[in-house]
């Protein structure tokens, strides 16, 4: 496994590395250390491994952080999101919003089972060294069959929170013995590209690494060409960021190159695994590639350049919004926004209020935002009330850390975290329920529970890294 901390001489391919890309980049490496330069425009910076570390736990973090913004939005439009809010710039709970939907409330600062897959795939990377695809299946099967013991609320899926229709379908597949190589579903969703930031963290120097960790990720839950190509387009993003490369448009240019030369590969090597390839061979390099164009145009010409171009890849169904749950259309404009934005905030904010799939969405930019900005660039108002952050943190940490060197003691147990979290989100749940039936008294007790349980799941203190 290529930690990100210890390159290895094998390592030191792809990505265009000494020589010329095909968009005449030129990208140097330096072997002393194992670390990619900046491109030219950033000044050809030598990136030390401690910037390294501050990447890749802005790279888990702002997934989290994105995630929970955008979970109570998702399913909205932005009219709806700003009838009820006006402008959401911080956690909120959802029941504004969703008044007569209590399963749609969210405890705020809370991330969704998009963050719960990628922590998942963080412990299959920490647990084996590599990606192992049954050991990432036995950890949500472990998560499924979980015991919640908890009155307020019911856990028909265990641990996993929020799931989408085709995860539930993987799941009780996986759960009813099916093998593997048949639980999988044709989505063009964005399921499997939101779980895919600790490959890039741990594969970041090495792209054909990457591609085939994606890949077998990838296709445990998803085998439409459309979702397995915007997972390796949200992988190589993430670790050109990691790299130190600029977030400049040809940053694009060079992730739909990556992505086209991973689309043939696909056809040629998982033919036989994965569907679409004759309607949709190259449906996500056209449409990041869009996103060169739209940013050169108005926020409403490049949403509606991004639209044309990803209703011509097959949609099951008309859409406007450009945060469908739709890969070809959410993930060029993740794309676009990334490239846009000036800050961290900035981006996210914007995103999330768009609505639709707001909290995948919310994930996908918010990882590729926190691996250029850096841990240090998500604003600490986000950060602070995140649940569970130190154990995101700390597994962020360890990816960047040859495995004799990772301190499994220092990790908060995965399950037992999640477990007390849907406990939290289950009472806030009940507070909300009893606070608009009897006024704010009648939700005091369950207030008060939530209070304590939030100081039991905050986790053993995180190890302080040299970021």
């Amino acid at each position: 496994m290529a930690f990100l901390g210890i390159p290895r001489k094998s390592d030191w391919k792809g990505f265009g590395l000494n020589g010329e890309s095909r968009y005449g980049m030129e990208r140097r490496f330096d072997v002393a250390t194992g670390f990619a330069l900046r491109s030219p425009g950033g000044g050809n910076s030598l990136m030390s491994p401690s910037h390294a570390m501050n990447r890749a736990r802005g790279a888990m973090l702002g997934m989290a952080v994105g995630d929970a913004l955008g979970a109570p939005l998702e399913g909205l439009g932005s009219q709806q999101i700003k009838n009820s809010y006006g402008l959401v710039d911080d956690y909120v709970d959802g029941s504004r919003a969703w008044r007569r939907k209590s399963d749609r409330w969210r405890l705020p600062g809370l991330y969704t089972d998009d963050t719960q897959q990628a922590l998942c795939v963080a412990e299959t990377l920490i647990e084996c060294g590599e990606m192992q695809p049954s050991h990432l299946a036995e950890i949500w099967r472990k998560m499924y069959r979980t015991h919640v013991d908890c009155t307020s609320g019911k856990f028909p899926n265990g641990v996993h929170r929020n799931i989408g229709r085709n995860f539930r379908k993987t799941l009780e597949k996986l759960i009813a013995g099916q093998p593997q190589g048949e639980i999988t579903q044709a989505s063009a969703g964005l399921g499997a590209a939101v779980r895919v930031i600790p490959l890039a963290i741990a594969y970041h120097q090495d792209s054909d690494q990457l591609y085939r960790a994606v890949v077998e990720c990838s296709l445990i839950s998803h085998n439409d060409i459309r979702s397995v190509a915007a997972a390796l387009a949200v992988a190589f993003a993430t670790a050109r960021l990691l790299n130190g490369e600029e977030k400049a448009p040809s940053l694009i240019l060079r992730v739909a190159g990556d992505v086209a030369r991973c689309e043939r590969r696909l056809a040629t090597e998982y033919g036989d695994r994965i569907v679409g390839l004759s309607c949709h061979p190259n449906a996500i390099s056209r449409c990041i590639g869009q996103v060169e164009r739209a940013v050169e145009l108005s926020q409403e010409d490049a949403f509606a350049m991004i639209l044309d171009e990803a209703r011509h890849h097959g949609p099951s169904a008309p859409f406007k919004l450009p945060t469908k749950g739709f890969a070809p259309a959410a993930l060029a404009t993740c794309f676009y926004m990334l490239i846009q934005s000036e800050s961290y905030q900035d981006g996210v904010i914007e995103l999330i209020n768009l609505g639709g799939d707001a909290d995948s969405a919310g994930a996908i930019l918010g990882a590729m935002s926190g691996a250029y900005f850096g841990y240090q660039g998500i604003p600490k108002f986000w950060l602070t009330p995140l649940h569970n952050a130190d154990g995101i943190d700390t597994r962020a940490v360890a990816l960047t850390l040859p495995p004799e060197k990772v301190d499994r003691s220092k990790i908060p147990d995965l399950i037992e975290i999640e477990k007390h979290l849907c406990v939290l989100e289950s009472r806030h749940r009940q507070f909300l329920s009893l606070s608009q039936t009897n006024g704010h008294k009648g939700g005091t007790v369950v207030d008060s529970s939530i209070q304590r349980q939030h100081d039991i799941v905050e986790g053993p203190p995180k190890p302080e890294p040299n970021a």
